[in-house]
């Protein structure tokens, strides 16, 4: 009876000591939030769901440093980070913005012939000449003309039958040599089939651009032929 109590009494003292030396949580580099834990002194950081305007104490493993406009970004998973002043902050996408794969969840859209990857709120589109994804902004709605109805000519109770009406004849439209900018100037996501006169052609983060102005048209891809779409950087 006396060796039982000696061995209960020693594995007592044992697990005590342990608890009472062990270090905590935030000693071993992690600190607990909600189901999830964030490792500060490792280098990489796994948290709940992230939208935008989220805060990371740090970068999520496998990101990767991208630069739009001479602003730096991280992207990983589909989404983009700035630097702030309390960790790194989950942004919107931004326009012109490469990267080499696209998130596992974006589908591909058909909008007017044009093939789009979307993710979220953001819209990609494959450019063979870089090999990457780049961040466009959303396309246009593309209007439904319905099919014309077709008339039915009742004849007169008359002893001549006249001849059934015909439709007018519509001129084909044509492609202006100049995109008409409309009375508010190029907007965003607008797709022209022509640059402007005057253009410059411009490369930025590898990407080929044509400038006129202070509007950027991005080269692309509608129903076999090349258009523009204009982007803001």
């Amino acid at each position: 009876m006396n060796k039982l109590n000696i061995v209960l009494g020693a594995s007592a003292f044992i697990a005590l000591a342990a608890f009472a030396f062990s270090p905590s949580a935030d000693a071993r580099g992690y600190d607990r939030w909600g189901d999830h834990h964030h490792h500060r002194g490792g280098g990489y950081y796994r948290g709940p769901h992230v939208s935008v305007g989220f805060i990371a104490p740090v970068l999520p493993r496998g990101h990767v440093r991208v630069a739009v406009g001479g602003r730096p970004y991280y992207y990983q998973g589909g989404h983009f980070y700035r630097h702030g002043p309390r960790g790194y902050v989950v942004v919107s996408a931004p326009l012109g913005a490469s990267v080499v794969t696209l998130p596992s969840r974006a589908v591909p859209v058909q909008v007017g012939g044009v093939t789009y990857y979307q993710y979220a709120d953001a819209y990609y589109q494959w450019m063979p000449a870089s090999r990457t994804y780049v961040v466009v902004a959303p396309p246009a709605p593309v209007a439904v003309v319905p099919a014309p109805v077709p008339v039915v000519t009742v004849p007169a109770p008359v002893a001549a039958t006249p001849a059934p009406a015909q439709a007018p004849t519509v001129a084909p439209a044509t492609v202006p040599a100049t995109p008409d900018p409309g009375p508010e100037g190029f907007q965003p996501g607008q797709v022209v089939e022509t640059l402007p006169k005057g253009y410059a052609a411009e490369v930025i983060n590898g990407i080929q651009y044509y400038r006129y102005g202070g509007n950027y048209f991005m080269p692309t891809q509608r129903d076999g032929q090349e258009v523009y779409v204009v982007v803001k950087l």
